[in-house]
């Protein structure tokens, strides 16, 4: 609306207002825009409406914007519009819509086709759409067009394309979910599936999903998985998590179909992925956590997320990551990448990309899901802290610090990464206790633990299979070596045990053995493990030579 003929005085009121919103005094501004209304500013009604809205006084918002539409300003006409669309009256909804339409205001154009369309004014619908998109370009309003001319597959297909790429082209997701169906249509499965591939990226909910299920129905079982994947993790499809479950199941891969059957409604467990990842370096991480913890106290914390530093007692560390916040009441776990709090362009949110990128090169679901829900976990907090303890190495950082915050209600993870953090060195005497704590973690991925271990601090490693004799009732004995894990999932061992007072009568246990290279005085270290492949010994130094 034009401020021609408005008094100066009004004009300075309503700037006053609008600025002392900008700086956060919303008494003073509402003070300045009702005065600002009252001596003839009609437009400072609208923002005062806004205002009302915002602090969550719906009724008087819908108020002070009828006032300034009655003063003729279309965009408080369409929001009365709104108002009315919402509470059922489609008549008065229209009457306003209309107003605002002829005051120029492109989403009322929008607004008002979808009553008509859908009282049958067709034609009259579609000049609205095209009007919208005459005064602004409106995705929506294209979007809307081309569904018109789409008529489930029947109508203009050729028109449909057009207008729903328009859309696509404008980050319209529907639009571009919808023109695949048109591309399948007109015989394109080449440009319905570039189509979805647009939507996928767009977040539409069912995209990444449909892509799934055509690359399914092809056999192509591993393309198909990772689309499954995707539309769980970045839009939470319910289909698709099942579909995973099911998968998984039949593939006799149980505890990766029951993490994802059950991801949506918080896992009980980490996946697969990223316990084998976690476990590979948990003894080494631990080490390094120790050692950071005896080198600050960190009884007093500052940090600042602008210069990626940290103080611990006094002293100020450099390379500092956020990586994430933890709530003591939803029991959930928020990256920071994924935080809309955060200026994601922050120094101390830098190394984050390097994080994601890690995740989406081995697919790791934790790294990937911006929110993650840990309420079913045994100890939520623990499971939060452990998971970000795993991936603070991943860029390069020597210890994590905790940071209370809101009150208590949360707890932020900061890792550091100063040269002048002190890096943990091989200790002969800690093996067998950092061992033990990491096999504690991560209780089904204990082989891995070790191996992870032995390579991270160079060992020569060799390995020796588990050897099982199983005797059946009848007196038979089968001897068989089980390289593989878990030695009693070994088929062989298996028919045998579940035949009727078969058992194991004799058992040789695996082991994984390494040397370190040490001079004069090399390091042996020998670990053996039950048939479920937990640990049961650790040896090290002449006596694990002498058992070897």
């Amino acid at each position: 609306m034009s401020d021609a003929g408005q008094p100066d005085e009004a004009t300075v009121l309503h700037e006053q207002g609008l600025r002392a919103r900008r700086e956060g005094d919303q008494a003073e501004a509402e003070r300045c825009l009702r005065e600002a209304f009252e001596k003839g500013r009609p437009a400072a009604a609208h923002d005062l409406a806004g205002l009302l809205l915002k602090r969550g006084d719906k009724a008087e918002a819908v108020e002070w914007y009828r006032r300034a539409a009655e003063q003729g300003v279309p965009e408080s006409a369409f929001e009365v519009g709104y108002a009315e669309e919402g509470r059922g009256d489609l008549e008065e909804a229209e009457r306003w819509y209309r107003q605002a339409a002829e005051g120029g205001y492109a989403g009322s154009y929008v607004n008002l086709g979808v009553i008509l369309r859908d009282r049958g004014a067709v034609e009259e619908a579609k000049q609205c759409y095209l009007r919208a998109w005459e005064l602004e370009s409106d995705p929506k309003a294209a979007s809307n067009l081309a569904a018109i001319y789409d008529d489930d597959g029947k109508g203009d297909l050729v028109a449909a394309a057009e207008w729903y790429g328009r859309a696509a082209d404008l980050g319209n997701a529907i639009a571009a979910y919808n023109l695949g169906f048109v591309w399948q249509d007109r015989g394109e499965p080449g440009k319905r599936l570039e189509a979805w591939r647009r939507a996928a990226d767009l977040k539409h909910p069912n995209a990444a999903f449909a892509i799934a299920d055509v690359h399914l129905s092809q056999q192509n079982v591993d393309e198909g998985v990772t689309w499954l994947r995707r539309a769980v993790l970045e839009v939470g499809n319910a289909k698709a998590a099942r579909r995973l479950r099911d998968i998984y199941a039949n593939a006799g891969r149980h505890r990766m179909a029951r993490f994802w059957g059950e991801f949506l409604e918080g896992p009980t467990f980490y996946s697969p992925e990223f316990q084998a990842f976690a476990s590979e370096i948990a003894a080494v991480r631990i080490h390094q956590q120790d050692v950071f913890n005896n080198a600050f106290t960190q009884d007093y914390i500052e940090w600042d997320p602008e210069e990626a530093t940290v103080t611990l007692d006094g002293r100020t560390l450099r390379g500092l990551t956020v990586l994430g916040s933890f709530s003591n009441l939803s029991q959930t776990w928020l990256w920071a990448w994924d935080n809309p709090t955060w200026d994601q362009d922050l120094p101390a949110l830098a190394g984050l990309r390097t994080l994601r990128e890690f995740g989406e090169r081995h697919q790791i679901p934790e790294l990937l899901k911006g929110h993650l829900d840990f309420s079913r976990f045994n100890h939520p907090a623990e499971g939060a802290f452990t998971m970000a303890l795993a991936a603070a190495p991943i860029i390069g950082a020597k210890g994590v610090s905790f940071v209370t915050v809101n009150e208590g209600k949360g707890r932020l993870v900061l890792a550091i990464d100063d040269p002048s953090v002190p890096a943990a060195q091989f200790d002969r005497l800690a093996v067998p206790r950092l061992l033990t704590h990491a096999a504690e973690v991560w209780p089904y991925e204990q082989r891995r633990v070790v191996r992870g271990f032995m390579e991270s601090h160079g060992f020569e490693i060799s390995e020796s299979p588990a050897v099982i004799v199983v005797e059946s009732a009848d007196g038979h004995r089968v001897t068989v070596q089980c390289p593989l894990e878990k030695a009693k999932e070994h088929p062989e061992v298996k028919a045998i045990l579940g035949r009727d007072n078969a058992m194991i009568v004799e058992n040789t246990p695996a082991r994984i053995q390494g040397q370190r290279p040490g001079g004069e005085s090399p390091y042996r270290l020998v670990v053996l493990f039950d048939l479920d492949d937990r640990i049961t010994t650790i040896s090290s130094g002449a006596e694990a030579a002498s058992g070897e």
